[in-house]
């Protein structure tokens, strides 16, 4: 059986197709209640939906944005994503999911596709992002937001900024761990050409060089955000002549990883070492030890960066000048994974 159409709605109802699109719209202050009536009683009938196709036509908004993310494997980001949708959703729009997986030209080609698409808009979270990209955004004119990202590439066309000030969270894990006795760290990053990995890396040397340290005696061994990855790392960590008693994970997924490598090889935590992520995912409070972590409230950034794009005046249709920009906080979670160091303890 056909779909019916809006030509349909009119026909039943005995009026034109112009008073059926105008009900639609709740544009009804010229039309008599008995044929607002008739047209609504046709559309329940006839369970009538109008073409979203129809309706951007029109109106020259599809109610779709477009979101990308570096990976939807991470927890991370499936509380950031229900923070978008929710907002969304709540609002009246739908949601393309475009995961990068870590991929710059993925992430252009999605880019590119979205605004192929005619989205209304774009949330990119990807820890991946290029200047490329932005320049691909700028060239596109579709309002975007853009999460955790630092760049001295000119901002054309890219309407709003949210940044994650990892500094401050991570300076509270140095000072946490040097107060519990440890001197001798190490940092499992991220793949080190991500911006993004780079950026924790250097905010936890320049922390525990604060405590007078020396960051130069910080093992730095490179990971993939990612439990795999955490776990060739402890084995690179327990190959190092110097044995850390501490380690900062740039990712929950790889403090995990971390810390169930350690298990497997008869390391104890926080006993021989201490472990600390970053994220704040729900993982890291179930697993033994529970992991201490520089926590990020993942809803609230997803939820901010859509709330942040529907009030751009672009999105709006209107013109809209300048950037855009909001932070948003990061704290140190304390669990059992951390402890004094094993050289001190009595």
């Amino acid at each position: 059986m056909p779909r019916p159409t809006i030509a349909d709605v009119a026909r039943s109802a005995g009026v034109s197709i112009s008073t059926v699109s105008r009900v639609l719209s709740g544009r009804t202050e010229y039309i008599r209640d008995d044929k607002i009536a008739r047209v609504k009683s046709a559309i329940a009938e006839l369970s009538y939906r109008p073409s979203s196709l129809a309706r951007s036509l029109v109106s020259k908004r599809t109610q779709t944005i477009g979101l990308l993310v570096s990976d939807v494997g991470n927890p991370y980001y499936a509380d950031v994503i229900h923070g978008v949708e929710d907002r969304a959703v709540a609002e009246g729009y739908e949601i393309f999911l475009c995961n990068t997986n870590y991929s710059e030209g993925r992430g252009l080609a999605f880019i590119q596709s979205l605004s192929d698409k005619h989205v209304d808009g774009m949330l990119i979270m990807s820890s991946n992002m290029s200047d490329g990209w932005i320049v691909e955004l700028s060239r596109g004119r579709v309002p975007a937001v853009i999460v955790d990202w630092q760049s001295t590439q000119a901002l054309d066309g890219i309407l709003g900024v949210i940044t994650i000030d990892f500094a401050s969270g991570i300076d509270a894990a140095a000072e946490h761990l040097v107060a519990l006795g440890h001197r001798r760290f190490a940092h499992v990053s991220g793949p080190l050409h991500l911006a993004t990995a780079r950026w924790r890396r250097d905010a936890f040397l320049a922390s525990v060089e604060a405590r007078g340290i020396d960051p130069s005696g910080v093992a730095i061994i490179e990971g993939d955000l990612r439990t795999e990855g955490g776990r060739r790392a402890m084995a690179a960590v327990l190959e190092l002549r110097r044995q850390p008693t501490a380690i900062f994970a740039a990712n929950d997924l790889t403090a995990i990883g971390l810390a169930w490598a350690a298990r497997d090889r008869g390391v104890r935590v926080p006993e021989d070492m201490s472990i600390v992520g970053l994220d704040g995912i729900s993982l890291g409070a179930e697993i033994s030890p529970s992991l201490t972590t520089v926590a990020i409230p993942r809803y609230e950034v997803g939820s901010l960066a859509m709330s942040m794009l529907l009030e751009l005046q672009t999105i709006q249709g209107e013109e809209k000048v300048g950037v855009c920009r909001a932070e948003i906080t990061t704290r140190l979670l304390l669990r059992q994974s951390t402890g004094p160091a094993a050289g001190d303890r009595e």
